[in-house]
């Protein structure tokens, strides 16, 4: 199924949750490049950021970006919700910030603006 295949289970799996279809886009090469468990923490990361938006956003639209450059692999997850509440568990983005760390990267949690969050999680490039 490669990369991409992988990573839009997860979205189907996470539209039914959702209410509606996110959008998706892939930049550069991610088959035949990425090991195995870079491949998935992308699945795993982009598991947890859909059910975050599902469980706690209220969103209308939601568009993910899976990006792969010589430099670095990540993953962009944008959603017009009721943006970050100071409530609420935060044990799947701590692990979202973990896996990041583990391999030398970085995750960050934004307001959008006028509403919303964007997540990005990002590696160096394996």
């Amino acid at each position: 199924s490669g990369v991409r295949g992988e990573l839009l289970a997860v979205v189907t799996d996470a539209t039914v949750a959702l209410g509606f279809e996110p959008a998706v886009r892939f930049a550069g090469l991610l088959e035949g490049t990425l090991p195995g468990e870079v491949v998935g923490d992308l699945v795993a990361v982009l598991r947890e950021a859909l059910s975050n938006v599902a469980r706690h956003a209220h969103a209308r639209s939601v568009d993910v970006q899976v990006t792969a450059t010589p430099e670095r692999v990540g993953v962009e997850v944008h959603d017009d919700g009721d943006g970050m509440s100071d409530t609420g568990r935060r044990s799947g983005l701590a692990n979202l910030r973990h896996r990041a760390e583990h391999r030398g990267g970085g995750f960050t949690l934004t307001a959008r603006d006028p509403h919303g969050t964007v997540l990005r999680w990002w590696i160096p490039a394996p």
